[in-house]
């Protein structure tokens, strides 16, 4: 067999499901943009979580471009996970995570202060 030249690691895969959550704290001061989208190429499936933490600005009244965008590769142990949220929406849990620990890691991700494996992290440990 011939090679068509194409790295099997860089084709995109065509997207099969994508759900969106909007999530904004009770105080309204942060909203979180959550998108979970699998992907498939008939045998290997992939699992992308799109994580924006919004905040609202001292004196503004909506909110604007965002603090911080990542986008977060799940772990394949985590497929079922991202399965049943993408089914059944986020658990107040899970939902109290993103907008707590997740958007903290985040946060400092952007401020400077914390790394980018801890924010990764806990914005995968959303669909735990």
């Amino acid at each position: 067999m011939g090679s068509t030249g194409v790295n099997p690691s860089t084709t995109t895969l065509p997207v099969v499901l994508k759900v969106d959550f909007t999530l904004i704290t009770p105080d309204g001061q942060r909203k979180i943009g959550f998108s979970l989208e699998k992907d498939s190429d008939g045998t290997k499936v992939t699992w992308t979580i799109s994580f924006a933490l919004y905040e609202m600005q001292a004196g503004a009244t909506t909110f604007g471009d965002p603090t911080i965008s990542l986008n977060v590769v799940v772990s394949p142990s985590l497929n079922s996970n991202a399965q049943n949220v993408a089914q059944n929406g986020l658990t107040a849990p899970q939902a109290a995570h993103a907008t707590g620990p997740a958007a903290d890691a985040a946060k400092a991700l952007a401020d400077g202060t914390g790394s980018h494996l801890a924010a990764t992290a806990s914005i995968q440990n959303i669909i735990k």
